[in-house]
């Protein structure tokens, strides 16, 4: 590996100790027993999207069932009928993608989609000559060969079953953040929350955020930075999870740095990051309110 990289493999973590976070310091308790300490951590736990509850699911994933629409699922779509699960937005910018590409787009939802998904996709939903959205149905089997190639559901209309090679999943995801209870870390249903989406209040437990707002990719916690999918806000796409990731190293470096740098001023400067992740330093207001390196 580069650039000094160790790997372990097998290995759990069990909780994130970030009580010493303000000095620099934190502490992985792994499940085996034993911890590792640090002076950052990067939560790359990603999430696991949720699953309908039907038999042979499992079987079918990426033989028909998806649980994302790029440009590859489009043109595997094209010209045919397609299914779709879910009454988010997520579900909604995908269901208008894949009108363009596919003969007609079925949206399956629960409740009506002014419940759970933004105005500007429900019109374009509505301008979509081959979407239709059918309230109240849900998925209830699957059957094919070696791919899909039925789907049963039931709906306002009762039972219906008709050949379906193209079904995508949009029901929502569980982020694996549940290891960070008690650390201090904001989420926001479960997913980790960074830079500028903190709200304000999740900060004033630090003496550290007095003096400088969270980098974009850092969490409430100082030292302690989110990519991915276990990321409230991000994308979901391996694309923009590789890009954070990259972006992330500098962000990093620039908490480094600055923690050096209180440590050599004695703690009596405080040292931000700009938005760009560089470091800056200001006064501490007080010596009550110093930082500690």
């Amino acid at each position: 590996l580069k650039f000094g990289a160790e790997m372990a493999v097998p290995m759990s973590v069990g909780r994130l100790d970030c009580e010493d976070a303000d000095e620099g310091r934190l502490r992985l308790e792994l499940e085996g027993g034993g911890a590792i300490e640090a002076r950052a951590v990067v939560l790359a736990a990603g999430a696991r999207y949720r699953r309908l509850d039907v038999d042979g699911l499992e079987r079918f994933e990426g033989r028909g069932i998806s649980y994302w629409a790029s440009p590859i699922e489009a043109r595997m779509a094209r010209g045919q009928e397609v299914l779709l699960v879910g009454g988010g937005n997520s579900a909604g910018q995908a269901a208008v993608f894949l009108s363009e590409h596919a003969k007609r787009v079925r949206v399956l939802v629960r409740r009506p989609l002014e419940e759970t998904m933004s105005q500007y996709l429900i019109d374009r939903i509505a301008a979509a000559a081959n979407i239709e959205v059918i309230v109240g149905a849900s998925v209830t089997g699957l059957a094919g060969a070696e791919s899909l190639e039925r789907v049963r559901w039931q709906g306002p209309q009762g039972k219906v079953e008709e050949p379906v090679r193209h079904l995508f999943l949009f029901i929502g995801a569980d982020p694996a953040s549940g290891w960070l209870d008690g650390c201090g870390v904001e989420r926001e249903r479960g997913f980790v929350a960074t830079g500028d989406t903190i709200p304000p209040d999740a900060l004033e437990s630090r003496t550290i955020w007095r003096h400088r707002r969270p980098a974009p990719l850092e969490t409430s916690v100082p030292g302690v930075f989110a990519i991915g999918d276990v990321r409230a806000g991000s994308v979901k796409r391996v694309g923009a999870a590789i890009g954070e990731g990259a972006a992330v190293v500098a962000q990093i470096h620039a908490h480094l740095a600055a923690t050096r740098t209180a440590r050599a001023d004695g703690a009596d400067r405080a040292v931000g990051l700009t938005a760009t992740g560089q470091p800056v330093q200001r006064l501490a207001l007080s010596g009550a309110a110093r930082v500690r390196g």
